[in-house]
């Protein structure tokens, strides 16, 4: 039994739990409607649209590392405490304290199979939106996983001044029925014993060796439950493995993520958690998976990877290793960490009838999200990354496809401001893509024939006079999806920025092309040169606006958006 046994079990103890006390203050926010697209033509194209692009499937994903400098800092202060070792290294003595969990678990029944223990009771959100903050990172994970219920068969401790061994263990906990607390590496927080208390867990699973966890901290935890284990490898990746191996007894799927950055690796906790698939961390600059994490793998009977992220996460080497591993493998990816969170919920939750919740946490900082994942994770709802002040673009529009009944806002003001709880999207920046006068418009016209061929009767863009090599400009930004000849466009470029908006940019001379598929620009690099390629009688630029797949008239869409082409 998975996920479902834990949703069923909540279900049927919701209606004792009316006067809780303890639940979230509800915001009372209100999400706002989607930004309205502009209806798309129906018309045929003008000139021949470009074929389905090829594009590149390890196009270069920004994900876990194009955050500008002025992206948020960490939520709050960490409370003040010896000065802690690195947490989660990459090379330390692995503890010599037991490394899994032994049989019997209250995750693993006799015959094998993994549960979330029937005693979990998870307190439900209600309608509207909610806030899980404290003083701190620690004070917040106490809020997070005060939505748990006394008794739970297990809790998961992690540092919490770094991400790897954390979101490692919260699709354990998850899959366990059990929330996720950190701690400092020398000193527990009181708040975070004083919750362990309150949980009062069959078992307390510390992970981490002993530089991410002390000892001192270990002998403290293990007054407070009948049984406390340690499961820490030599460094986050044989730690993370460890973590699955003792979760885990069997798994169809399973997840990759780069153990170098946080932001693909804590969308893709909660989404493995509803597919009861483990969360592996893997080097993603290595040349090739490590052996035992592919034998691992093997043993669980997975079937498909998922990747999560881009190529600048987990190069194509890798995938290219674990294809030859024999594993299906599919790829999410977007083009940045926000796009990335969004295209892996959505390959989950795209699909579900409903889901009770989703999760908000800042794509700039870990610290409020760890515990987070673990209890999105355990009640089937997804975490999507937003920024301090407003809602990604992506992220909005796929929370208005999955109409969650509750929004749940992790951390504090410092790090989710009170627009993200109201839904306010973020503004997306558009220019000039080139500068002239308009020398055509979008509408019906006689057909252009030139050795480079003929258009047809209506023009599906707008023509800007340039002059012969000027300086072709992205009108915002996005990911380049096509760049090369393409029939009567000649040198052609296309640059998806999401939410179903694209932008095209034909003629561009010979030798002028200047960005290539996979490509993430920003608004106002330049892409090309303009030139008279394809079905052109001088130089010009040729733009065209597609919306949800269609064309339409680009001088409106640009108007609307604060830009006067011509």
């Amino acid at each position: 039994m998975g996920r479902k046994t834990l949703l069923l079990a909540i279900a049927l103890t919701a209606a004792c739990l009316s006067g809780i006390a303890g639940a979230a203050p509800a915001i009372g926010a209100t999400w706002g409607a989607p930004s309205p697209h502009i209806a798309p033509s129906t018309d045929a194209a003008d000139e021949p649209p470009p074929p389905a692009e090829e594009s590149d499937p390890f196009a270069t994903d920004p994900s876990a590392t194009d955050l500008p400098a002025t992206d948020p800092p960490p939520t709050v202060p960490v409370p003040t405490v010896p000065a802690p070792a690195p947490s989660a290294p990459d090379e330390v003595a692995p503890s010599p304290e037991p490394t899994v969990v032994p049989p019997g678990d209250p995750g693993t029944t006799s015959d094998g199979a993994t549960l979330r223990a029937a005693a979990t009771v998870i307190e439900p959100f209600g309608a509207g939106t909610h806030r899980l903050a404290g003083a701190d990172r620690f004070a917040t994970a106490v809020a997070i996983s005060g939505r748990f219920q006394p008794g739970v068969p297990v809790v998961y401790l992690a540092t919490g001044l770094d991400f790897a061994d954390a979101l490692a263990a919260a699709a354990a906990a998850a899959r366990q029925g059990g929330p996720l607390l950190i701690t400092t590496p020398d000193v527990l927080p009181a708040v975070i014993r004083d919750e362990l208390i309150r949980l009062a867990p069959a078992q307390i699973v510390v992970a981490g060796s002993e530089l991410a966890i002390s000892p001192a901290v270990f002998a403290e935890v293990a007054t407070l439950a009948p049984v406390v284990h340690r499961i820490g490898g030599a460094d986050r990746y044989e730690t993370a493995d460890l973590l699955i191996d003792g979760a885990f007894p069997v798994a169809t799927q399973a997840y990759v993520a780069t153990g170098r950055a946080f932001p693909d690796a804590l969308a893709a906790s909660a989404a493995a958690a509803e597919i009861d698939a483990p969360v592996f961390l893997i080097d993603g600059l290595a040349a090739v998976v490590r052996d035992e994490s592919i034998a691992l793998m093997r043993s669980l009977g997975v079937r498909t990877v998922r990747i999560a992220g881009g190529d600048a996460a987990v190069g194509t080497a890798l995938e290219r290793d674990l294809d030859a591993a024999g594993f299906a493998v599919v790829r999410h990816q977007g083009a940045d960490r926000y796009q990335t969170a969004a295209a892996i919920n959505e390959a989950v939750f795209g699909d579900e009838a409903s889901i009770p919740a989703a999760f908000l946490t800042t794509g700039g900082d870990f610290a409020d999200a760890l515990g987070g994942a673990a209890l999105a994770g355990g009640i089937g709802s997804p975490i999507y990354l937003v920024r301090t002040e407003c809602v990604p673009p992506e992220v909005a529009d796929a929370l208005v496809g999955l109409a969650p009944s509750a929004r749940v806002v992790l951390g504090g003001l410092e790090s989710v401001g009170e627009p993200v709880a109201r839904g306010i999207e973020c503004a997306v920046v558009w220019t000039k893509p080139a500068t002239g006068r308009i020398t055509d418009g979008f509408g019906p016209r006689a057909p252009i024939c030139t050795p480079g061929g003929c258009t047809q009767s209506f023009h599906r863009g707008t023509d800007i006079a340039t002059g012969c090599w000027a300086p072709i400009r992205a009108a915002s930004s996005g990911r380049v999806v096509t760049a090369g000849v393409v029939g009567t466009y000649g040198n052609f470029v296309k640059i998806d920025h999401g939410s179903g908006i694209q932008t095209g940019y034909a003629h561009l001379s010979n030798g002028g092309v200047l960005v290539r598929v996979g490509q993430y620009v920003q608004v106002g690099d330049q892409i090309g040169w303009s030139g008279a390629t394809g079905a052109a009688t001088g130089c010009h630029l040729h733009y065209e606006v597609y919306v949800n797949g269609s064309q339409v008239d680009p001088v409106p869409f640009m108007l609307s958006r604060g830009v006067m082409l011509g």
